[in-house]
């Protein structure tokens, strides 16, 4: 199977790679697909991003000694030695961190924008991915992904832009110059997006064409695919 190809399922199966709950041949073809697909990299790197701050949010509790103490006498365990209790500790410890894992994992599953419908890879003639753009119409947002990025002249941005078959076209923003954007998508947008077979780059002043039309010859055309 070509991971280019089934977004929907790269995602989750990035978010568990990260977290670590993929295991076995699964970990292991998963890890042979990150190191020859741009999109499963960029993926990984978006949830080890996400997840990290994540867990940086969560706050350090030290349990007083009573809370160990009660544990002990309802479980009718012996007072541990000092060398197995700090064992005991680490263990407890793993399995709050796998917990907390867990529960990051359902959180960003149940915020996120839903399946991807539509997608458009850019790339350069020698096909290298530039940038990878994500539509989510469930969620009305935009996720851009950026590769490796051609010269970036100074003063100047690279911005995305729809191409509806009957009509003007219609601004998505800027481009991200490394990292992964998301952005909420407007009314007008997902309207252009609904009627656009094509999505096209240009190059413009520094924060995006002024006129809300583009101001130069696109650099990239790409055609919007459909994903089923």
């Amino acid at each position: 199977m070509n991971p280019e190809n089934h977004p929907q399922i790269i995602d989750p199966l990035a978010a568990e790679y990260v977290l670590g709950t993929l295991r076995g041949p699964a970990r292991a073809r998963f890890e042979r697909w990150r190191s020859t697909s741009q999109s499963v990299q960029e993926r990984c790197r978006f949830w080890e991003d996400n997840l990290m701050r994540l867990a940086a949010r969560v706050p350090t509790i030290q349990p007083p000694p009573h809370v160990w103490q009660g544990i002990r006498t309802r479980l009718n365990l012996p007072n541990p030695a000092p060398r197995r209790r700090v064992a005991q500790v680490s263990a407890i410890a793993a399995s709050v961190l796998l917990i907390v894992g867990l529960a990051a994992v359902l959180y960003w599953r149940g915020l996120g924008p839903g399946p991807v419908s539509e997608v458009a890879t850019i790339s350069a003639p020698t096909g290298v991915s530039i940038w990878r753009v994500e539509v989510y119409g469930r969620g009305g947002q935009l996720i851009l992904h950026a590769g490796r990025l051609p010269a970036h002249p100074p003063g100047h941005d690279f911005e995305l832009w729809a191409l509806p078959k009957d009509g003007k076209p219609v601004s998505l923003g800027v481009m991200p110059l490394a990292g992964t954007s998301r952005r909420e998508l407007t009314a007008a947008q997902r309207a252009a997006l609904a009627t656009s077979a094509q999505v096209a780059v240009t190059l413009e002043q520094l924060g995006g064409s002024p006129t809300g039309q583009p101001t130069t010859t696109p650099i990239y055309v790409v055609p919007l695919r459909a994903v089923t």
